[in-house]
Order: C-alpha cells, then sequence, then structure tokens
C-alpha cells in the first residue's frame, strides 16, 4: 500500500512539472528539487537538485502521519507525500489531496511505524497555546470562540472568533469592576508565517495602578535622651536640634503623612525616640488604559513549534497624574515542546519600578526616617521579564516569571 501511495507522489510530482518538492529520507537527510525520472523496476525516483541529479530510493522515504486543521474548520488525515513552503500533499482517505499553506490553522505531526501504528509527535506547527498575553501584556491573538479561562487573578471569554473580553476578577474584592475587551484587526498568513493585529481597552471604576514616583523630604527633629533630673522625675533632657530626611518610592498619588506630635532623636540609643512619617496611597479612582499589538509568528526549524514577537503599546489616564502613563513592549514566545512554552518580554516604562527598589511592598519599608538624606536609586525606564508556561494538561497550565506575582495558574474550558 505504502508503495502504491508513492507512486501516486511520482504522477502528481510529474504532472506539476518543475515544481519544488521536498523529500525527507529516514536517515534524516532532506532532498528538494524537481522530480525528472522514475524507475519502477530498482524502485527509485531521480531529482533534480542545486547539486545535482540524485535518485532516491522510495523504501528510504520518511512517512508521516499528519492531521490538518483548515482555517475553515474541515480537518484532514493522512500520509504526508511531500511538503514545501507553499503547498503539501496528503494521501488521505479521498484520495491523493495538495493543500495550500494559507489555509491551514495547524499541522500535527506523527511518524508511522512499521507495524501501522502512530508514535507520540516529535515535531508540531504549533504548541498547546496560542496566547493572548505575555505576562500582563497583550498579544495580537483573541481566544478561540466560547473558550473559557480562569486563572488566579483574572479571567477571560472568547465571544467570536476575533473578540474576547477578559477582567481581573481579584478586584473585584476592592469594588473594581473592570473590563478589557480585545479585538482583532485583521489576522493573515498561513502556518509557516502569521501576522495578526489587535486593538483594545481596559477599564477600571476603582484601581491604584501598578505605577511609581520617587517622593522625599526632610523634618526638624530635636535631639537628646531621658534622664533622672533634680526631683528624679524621668524627664527628656534636650541637647538641640538636628535635620531628619525620608525619600523613597511610592504609589502615585500617594501623600506624605506627618507625626505633629514631638519629632525627637534620642542620642543614648542613637534611634527615634518619638515622631514618624507615612505614606497614604491614595484612594481607588477611576482608571482606564487603551492598547495595540501586533503579533508576527513563524513555524521553528523541523517545524518543532513557533517562535512569536509581539510588539505592542498600552497609554494610561489617571486623575492624579497630569501626564500619560505610556509602556511600549516587545514580547517573544518560543514553543520549546508542545507543551511548554517559553516567554520574555523587554519593556520601557518610566513608571514601572522594580519591586526591590519600591518603598512598600514585600518589606513594607515605607516609614522609615533616616538621619542621612537617602539616595535616590537609579532606576532605569527599560525593564525585563523571563518565565516558562507548562501544559500540564489541557485545561491546566502552570507559569513562573521574573517579575510579580511569580507564579500563575490557569484553566481553561
Amino acid at each position: 500500500m505504502n508503495r502504491v501511495m508513492i507512486c501516486v507522489l511520482l504522477i502528481g510530482s510529474l504532472a506539476a512539472g518543475q515544481d519544488q518538492q521536498v523529500y525527507k529520507l529516514k536517515n534524516g537527510d532532506i532532498i528538494t528539487g524537481t522530480v525528472v525520472d522514475q524507475d519502477s523496476l530498482d524502485n527509485t525516483i531521480s531529482v533534480k537538485t542545486s547539486f545535482g541529479v540524485v535518485k532516491i530510493d522510495r523504501n528510504q522515504l520518511k512517512q508521516e502521519m499528519v492531521i490538518v486543521h483548515l482555517k475553515d474548520g474541515n480537518l484532514l488525515q493522512g500520509l504526508l507525500i511531500t511538503e514545501n513552503e507553499t503547498e503539501l500533499r496528503l494521501q488521505s482517505s479521498l484520495g491523493l489531496l495538495t493543500v495550500e499553506k494559507n489555509l491551514i490553522s495547524n499541522i500535527e505531526y506523527g511518524t508511522m511505524k512499521a507495524a501501522g501504528r502512530t508514535e507520540k509527535p516529535q515535531k508540531f506547527t504549533l504548541g498547546d497555546e496560542r496566547q493572548i498575553d505575555i505576562f500582563y501584556d497583550p498579544t495580537g491573538y483573541t481566544l478561540e470562540p466560547g473558550v473559557l479561562y480562569v486563572s488566579g487573578l483574572s479571567w477571560g471569554f472568547g465571544v467570536t472568533g476575533n473578540f474576547q473580553i477578559t477582567s481581573r476578577w481579584a478586584g473585584y474584592f476592592n469594588g473594581n469592576f473592570n473590563l478589557r475587551p480585545k479585538l482583532q484587526i485583521f489576522k493573515s498568513g498561513n502556518v509557516d508565517r502569521e501576522h495578526s493585529l489587535a486593538v483594545g481597552a481596559h477599564y477600571h471604576t476603582r484601581m491604584v495602578p501598578d505605577k511609581y514616583e520617587w517622593m522625599e523630604g526632610e523634618l526638624d527633629f530635636n535631639t537628646g535622651f531621658f534622664d533622672y533630673d533634680d526631683q528624679n522625675n524621668y524627664v527628656w533632657i534636650p541637647q538641640g536640634d538636628t535635620t531628619v530626611f525620608y525619600g523613597g518610592y511610592q504609589t502615585i498619588g500617594s501623600e506624605i503623612n506627618l507625626d505633629n506630635t514631638e519629632r525627637r532623636y534620642n542620642t543614648e540609643w542613637e534611634g527615634f525616640d518619638s515622631g514618624w512619617i507615612d505614606y497614604d496611597r491614595p484612594d481607588p479612582m477611576e482608571y482606564y488604559e487603551l492598547f495595540i499589538a501586533y503579533t508576527y509568528s513563524t513555524s521553528r526549524a523541523k517545524t518543532s513549534g513557533r517562535i512569536s514577537h509581539t510588539l505592542g503599546a498600552v497609554v494610561g489616564q489617571h486623575p492624579l497624574v497630569g501626564e500619560l502613563l505610556t509602556r511600549v513592549y516587545y514580547g517573544g514566545a518560543i514553543d520549546i515542546r508542545k507543551n511548554l512554552i517559553m516567554n520574555y518580554e523587554l519593556f520601557w516604562d518610566p513608571w514601572y519600578v522594580e519591586w526591590w527598589h519600591r518603598s512598600e511592598g514585600l518589606f513594607d519599608r515605607g516609614g522609615e526616617l533616616t538621619m542621612d538624606k537617602p539616595d535616590k536609586p537609579k532606576v532605569s525606564p527599560y525593564h525585563f521579564d523571563l518565565g516558562f508556561i507548562y501544559s500540564f494538561k489541557d485545561w491546566l497550565r502552570f507559569g513562573i516569571h521574573f517579575q510579580p506575582y511569580i507564579f500563575a495558574v490557569y484553566f481553561k474550558f
């Protein structure tokens, strides 16, 4: 039966004239060229290549079973005969089919064993996930229609093939009703190269954005110590005045809250005996963002998954900030295996500060006073993130990355 299918291939190849075909051999060799002759006696085909005419033993051709998903929803499966940049030829139950790649959304590969069974595919054109976000920034993709996902912080639903709605449900506990609709304006290309562009917005009713600014100042403190006076009363013994400093990266819109009682620095144990400073985070307010994202996706060498590149920009408006909060990013996704994706991102955001530079957050250092003027850390507007997403099951995924929040879990229905 296999030889019959190979003969069908030869007839189709000869009829195609000078079409370039790709022949994959069992030893790993890949021969590209045009069929110039066939010999049924010694079971060979002659292919004209860039380095001359070569004979290929048809018994040495690698036979791959594939499942071809078409963009219109149809599905084809059978033996892969040849494949090039524009089309593939498939021996299926419908006969020998030529399928243009611009009609294909995904190809699932498998290698046929001698016993007729298919072993676990080592090649794939699309991993288990077409990501709608790189970390917290959108891509040009949207969820498939009818698909619902829930993560540790958000949920999303594919309304149509090019429109989705997501929301950060974690904000509901603070009264922040929010929605992020995204519309895919266009999507073009084929299974090897794909382009997509999406636009959208994120609206919050009560939100404190993850943006920071440097705040600093100084206060007059009285120096001294406690001791007993002539009447044996334990009293404060003043020695003079000194200047005390504060400073740090705080959430945008924060206010400085000063203690208006006595401000004293104890010289005996070199610490603050009274007086303090606190930063009041702003009340949650209406906040919205607009975004645009373009994604270019290509298949990797030997069809081992895909590499996706996303360029995007997010512009936000906050009532307490007089300028637009802008963020520009480049994000990438590499299919390492069918169920494992590596993500990376470089982004420009002058309002973003890594957690170890923040004066509030993981270690709550917001109320510190110092005798020396604090040095403002040099915080670059350029930042990066790196992480992985592992698909344990089709409906369950785990993520880890460098920037907070570090761990993530996704459920897909």
